[in-house]
């Protein structure tokens, strides 16, 4: 009786053995919506793969690899030939402000978008403002940018951004004691924000309780170093990053002890000032000469400070070198400005053509110089970089500007590669989700970026772009085109 036992058990295992096979090989045939063949594939961790296959399968990238080392069922898909083209993930701009010009705010989704920007930190905005755009964006993921948002900029007293003028609008909230600004701190917690902005007029025990309260939360803490701190001092307090490279330059003075002490001293006596006239009286009074007499040996100390305690830089070179440049009156600036609403449209034309034709100051020209050597040392100490551009500010484009901050970033000393890294994965790790995004691999989401050019060879090649897909939905060239339609006959 225990032979036919035996052969019973053995037969069992033998079918068990080959329906699991069977299941296996059903298992590893996937069906994708979205098939793109052969084409070359780039990120930050991988560089070039060329010839690749990726399937998306949902939101998600379900397999990639060589076309005749895949197998799927592709019956049902959208097939994409993309021979020689080139897939990068999707963009981000790192600093922006959807709540800066009021009458743009509704365009600026689909000009991201139009642009291959598949998500954006915003970096200032009252939250009666911001938080409706966040939701829009979450309750319309395949058609809007994904939003990460500060909420408004955490500040002293007096207030930069407290709407005084026009240039000024009310993107602050100031506080005078610790007190408030853990209260400040607390509703931005409390409103759920994506991290937390700290601004340049606060004091040091109120930056510092800022600091406390984000890193309490788990939530990144980024700003401007204040003008009554030094940047060794901000960084070790816990800063996540730092936006424009802001007060950087006081740092590495070979003077930076006396620059502070006269900081200090200028933020006390001017307490009754408009918090924006204050401000930019201490830059002018200090930032040139700063520039004029770095320190090698003290920038080295701060930039391995920053380093160390993972200080993020982002240049926002674009903002940074409209002045010194004047590339925003270029005609294909200006043909970007098609794009905008009216008046907006008709403003920009007028003052940037305006702004072009008045003489560059001397100390413009000497801080645009410093900026693009500041990114090279950054890049050396190994300090790392995210790509932003602070639009709608001065004529940026929004979508159109982070194009120009890539070609800058590397022309201020980064490869084609480390520049879309900015723009793509350090973006991602800044927001702990270098598993969900910032990579073309298997299991990631699906925000991507197919350009008919290879961005290795030519930064400017990221604005060569054939489609978008953003959390799985494909808009191809002719849906983004007519976004764009869409926007120039939005009067």
């Amino acid at each position: 009786m225990q032979k036919p036992s035996y052969f019973c058990f053995f037969s069992l295992l033998f079918l068990l053995s080959c329906n699991s096979s069977k299941m296996a090989r059903t298992a590893a045939i996937i069906t994708p919506d979205i098939v793109i063949k052969n084409v070359h594939v780039i990120d930050a961790k991988n560089s070039l793969r060329t010839n690749m296959t990726v399937l998306v399968k949902g939101n998600k990238i379900g397999k990639i690899g060589k076309e005749n080392s895949l197998k799927y069922n592709g019956d049902k898909a959208k097939v994409i030939d993309g021979k020689g083209k080139y897939l990068i993930p999707g963009l981000w701009d790192a600093h922006v402000h959807l709540a800066f010009i009021k009458e743009l705010t509704p365009a600026m989704f689909d000009l991201f978008l139009a642009h291959g920007i598949t998500s954006i930190r915003d970096t200032g905005g009252q939250l009666p403002l911001v938080l409706p755009e966040r939701e829009k964006a979450r309750k319309d993921p395949q058609n809007t940018p994904r939003v990460m948002l500060a909420g408004p900029l955490l500040d002293g007293v007096p207030t930069v951004y407290d709407g005084s003028t026009p240039n000024n609008p009310h993107l602050g909230i100031g506080a005078k004691t610790v007190a408030e600004a853990n209260k400040n701190a607390d509703e931005m917690i409390a409103a759920k924000v994506d991290l937390l902005k700290a601004y340049e007029m606060l004091t040091p025990e109120a930056f510092k309780a800022i600091l406390a309260k984000g890193n309490a939360a788990g939530i990144p803490i980024t700003g401007h170093v204040p003008l009554s701190m030094d940047v060794i001092e901000a960084s070790n307090a816990g800063m996540s990053s730092m936006e424009h490279l802001r007060n950087l330059e006081f740092a590495c003075s070979s003077d930076w002890e006396d620059l502070l002490a006269k900081r200090q001293k200028m933020l006390f006596d001017g307490q009754a000032e408009v918090g924006s006239t204050l401000r930019r009286n201490i830059h002018t009074a200090q930032r040139i000469h700063a520039v004029e007499n770095q320190d090698p040996t003290r920038r080295a100390k701060v930039l391995s400070v920053l380093a160390e305690n993972e200080t993020w830089q982002i240049p926002t070179m674009s903002i940074m070198m409209a002045g010194a440049k004047r590339f925003n009156v270029r005609p294909d600036w200006l043909e970007s400005f098609d794009l905008l609403p009216e008046p907006v449209r008709s403003m920009w034309r007028t003052n940037a053509l305006k702004f072009a034709e008045t003489p560059i100051p001397e100390a413009t020209t000497a801080y645009a110089n410093w900026f693009f050597e500041m990114v090279g040392h950054l890049k050396a100490a190994e300090v790392d970089i995210m790509a932003g551009t602070d639009c709608p500010i001065f004529y940026l484009t929004p979508g159109y500007s982070l194009h120009e901050e890539l070609a800058l970033l590397v022309q201020g000393g980064l490869t084609p590669l480390e520049a879309i890294e900015a723009a793509t994965t350090k973006p991602a790790e800044y927001f702990n989700m270098e598993n969900e995004l910032g990579l073309v691999e298997e299991g990631m989401l699906a925000d991507l970026l197919l350009l008919d050019d290879n961005p290795l060879a030519d930064i400017r090649n990221t604005l060569k772009i054939n489609a978008v897909i953003r959390d799985g939905k494909l808009h191809d060239r002719a849906a983004l085109d007519a976004i764009k339609a869409d926007l120039k006959t939005d009067k």
